[in-house]
Order: C-alpha cells, then sequence, then structure tokens
C-alpha cells in the first residue's frame, strides 16, 4: 500500500474518532453496537443492504503546508525540527513538515503532551510509514497524524 492511501486512512480514522468522541463513551457501548449489529445481521434478507459510496474528505495543503513553523499552535509544541507549517482553520488543524521518523515525532508528543496534563486514553500501532496518536485533556482530544515520505515527515495535529 502506498504512503498516500495509509495517510488518508489514518486521517480517516483520526477524523471519525474526534467526530465521534469515541474516547469518552465506554467499551461497552461498542460491544453492544456489535450485538446489534449482528442480531440484524441475522434477520435482514441476503442483498437487501447496499452500501452507499461518500466522497473523500479534502484535505487540502495539509499535507504540503507552508510558511514559517510557530513554536506552539493552541497549547500544543510545535517539533523544534519543524521547515514548514501552516494553519487550517477551518478544519481545526495544523500542519508541518519536519526532518525527522515516525518515532521521532511520537517520543516528542508523548514527552511533552504528558508534561503539558495530556493523556493517551488508547494506541494505535504505527506503520514504517504512517502513525496516529490521540490524547485527552478536559473536553479536548487532539489527534496526531504522522506521514513519513522520502526524507521527511509531515504532521497533522487536530484540535475538537
Amino acid at each position: 500500500m502506498s504512503r498516500l492511501p495509509k495517510f488518508l486512512a489514518v486521517m480517516i480514522v483520526a477524523i471519525f474518532l474526534l467526530a465521534c468522541s469515541i474516547g469518552t463513551q465506554p467499551l461497552s457501548d461498542a460491544e453492544s453496537m456489535v450485538a446489534t449489529a449482528q442480531a440484524l445481521g441475522s434477520i435482514i434478507p441476503p442483498g437487501t443492504l447496499e452500501a452507499l459510496g461518500t466522497d473523500m474528505p479534502d484535505f487540502g495543503n495539509t499535507l504540503d503546508p507552508e510558511g514559517t513553523p510557530v513554536q506552539e499552535w493552541r497549547g500544543v509544541p510545535i517539533m523544534p525540527q519543524a521547515t514548514a507549517g501552516e494553519e487550517f482553520p477551518e478544519k481545526n488543524a495544523y500542519s508541518f513538515k519536519a526532518n525527522v521518523t515516525i518515532m521521532n515525532v511520537e517520543d516528542f508528543y508523548n514527552e511533552k503532551l504528558t508534561a503539558l496534563g495530556w493523556e493517551q486514553p488508547y494506541e494505535i500501532p504505527s506503520e514504517e510509514d504512517a502513525g496516529l496518536m490521540i490524547f485527552q485533556k478536559e473536553n479536548s482530544t487532539l489527534a496526531v497524524t504522522i506521514s513519513a515520505w522520502e526524507d521527511y515527515s509531515v504532521v497533522v495535529l487536530s484540535l475538537q
């Protein structure tokens, strides 16, 4: 799988998690939904339901930020190695490029955000060229989406 589809998949998961505030719902709700879906699946005749396609979200320039990076965005530190950065207010997001690995990004945000009182309620394993971290603090959820390219990484911070 190439990098762009992996990055888009990770972004969709991040957007879904932020939009649904899944981090604040108990696991039992998910188990209940699975049981309901299984029950419906056993009574609905095959071929009755049809999946409908949806448009992919518009990521705009988040994968290619331009401009001088800031040191902090909405109370969230930006890596000092950032070489370019850009805010996307309509998406509640900030994106930056840095000459670092996914592990460097994960280590930086684990250390800095934990020190600022953010908690990581669950981990999503990173792959070689994509990663996703979710943090919560009070009523805020922060998604840190990482995509590794040839010799740099793009980090997208999404705050809800």
